[in-house]
């Protein structure tokens, strides 16, 4: 999935390792977020494929690559996103544990419900913020796909939240 994001990044114009690790940081990384530890060596996979090629400046002293999508880099891209969506029902990592809850005592159960309410509300806040700044400085209508993806997040992470306030009462 990582190369199909570097890919749909690089649609819009040239960008380094940093560059796309900051965009993937503003926008996709409530569904999915990646290390420079895997986002460099998924561009060295794309350059080896042809499908993005790079050209390296000079800024601020530093020497700097900046990678661009090659036209069978495009091709490759909208072929694939062409393809119908498949939907992944085992990606909710946490569910794992909440599952096998019956075995461990309430207090704990209930320190680890609200530790992470917290850690998703924190989530919730920073994206709802990020999702009002889009609102009041950006054209929606031209981003609709990427500001409806954001509704999703906002949404989703208010259903977690919801959800473990609910478990808690069955406490």
């Amino acid at each position: 999935m990582l190369e199909y994001i570097i890919l749909g990044f690089l649609m819009e114009k040239e960008l380094s390792g940093y560059d796309l690790k900051q965009k993937m940081s503003t926008s996709t990384s409530y569904f999915f977020d990646a290390s420079f530890g895997s986002i460099y060596p998924a561009l060295k996979r794309l350059e080896e494929k042809g499908y993005i090629c790079y050209r390296e400046v000079i800024d601020g002293g530093k020497l700097k690559k900046l990678y661009s999508i090659t036209n069978i880099g495009k091709s490759y891209f909208l072929e694939w996103l062409e393809k119908p969506i498949k939907f992944s029902k085992t990606k909710h990592d946490h569910l794992v544990n909440i599952f096998f809850y019956e075995y461990l005592p309430k207090e704990i159960i209930e320190t680890n419900l609200k530790m992470l309410i917290a850690e998703v509300e924190l989530l919730l806040n920073k994206l709802d913020t990020q999702k009002t700044e889009v609102e009041q400085n950006c054209c929606i209508d031209q981003y609709t796909y990427m500001y409806f993806t954001m509704i999703y997040g906002v949404d989703y992470y208010s259903f977690v939240i919801n959800w473990c306030n609910d478990l808690l009462k069955k406490l």
